[in-house]
């Protein structure tokens, strides 16, 4: 079953959209897009058959090292991930190669977000009508020399407070391939009307397994050899 054709997906979506419709009716400019729960394990606890979707907009765009606010916050995490920038429209039906073709540059990215409803199958619509618990994103300097998804050589360390928690070398590990995150994301918005277009960014899920925001901490992304990321929560 393609994601889009999941009742629960599909009708998330149709909740979501008109929110983002709104918000950018209402002044705000479209980023692009992001994915979630594609690791292998969240596939299989969500009863999903691909990442799910959800959207950004620069009222979500924090700069390297600002704060973000988790007052209210039910449970914070914080996610590690490969950006990815849109050179051209790309439409629905493209293969990995077309995919990986679309892409003008790659470069590190964190997301917050804020796990504020339970997790499972049947919260699927509900997760997805909400934008998929999105509340912050920073990114860092776009590296146009990777156009094509060059992600050879990449090496992520994942610092808190300056202390290295977590590191890799294999990016797609529980991402799932980039050129497919891609394709899947062109192929959904398309399934609802919408286009994958020139100067679109992809946040294509954690490297790592999500840890927990707190209060009072510093979150550092080193995507090596591009320069590092930070945010700080409070």
């Amino acid at each position: 079953m393609n994601p889009w054709e999941d009742p629960r997906v599909s009708a998330g979506l149709e909740r979501q959209i008109p929110k983002r419709r709104e918000m950018l009716a209402n002044g705000a400019r479209s980023v692009g897009w992001k994915v979630g729960f594609g690791a292998p394990a969240s596939l299989e606890l969500m009863a999903i058959t691909a990442p799910l979707l959800g959207f950004l907009t620069d009222a979500t765009v924090y700069g390297s090292g600002e704060t973000v606010d988790s007052d209210g916050y039910q449970r914070g995490v914080v996610e590690f991930e490969v950006a990815v920038y849109l050179a051209h429209d790309l439409g629905p039906g493209a293969s990995d190669q077309e995919a990986a073709a679309a892409i003008a540059a790659i470069g590190p990215s964190i997301e917050v977000a804020n796990i504020n409803r339970p997790i499972g199958p049947d919260e699927v619509e509900g997760i997805v009508a909400g934008n998929i618990f999105h509340t912050a994103v920073v990114f860092g300097q776009p590296d146009m020399s990777r156009a094509g998804l060059d992600i050879s050589g990449l090496h992520a360390r994942i610092l808190v407070d300056g202390d290295e928690v977590g590191a890799t070398d294999d990016l797609e590990a529980i991402t799932g391939r980039y050129p497919t995150v891609v394709r899947t994301v062109a192929d959904t918005l398309a399934a609802k009307g919408l286009l994958l277009s020139a100067g679109d960014v992809i946040i294509t899920g954690s490297v790592i397994p999500p840890i927990p925001a707190v209060a009072g901490t510093e979150y550092t992304f080193a995507l090596d050899p591009l320069d590092p990321i930070s945010i700080r929560i409070v």
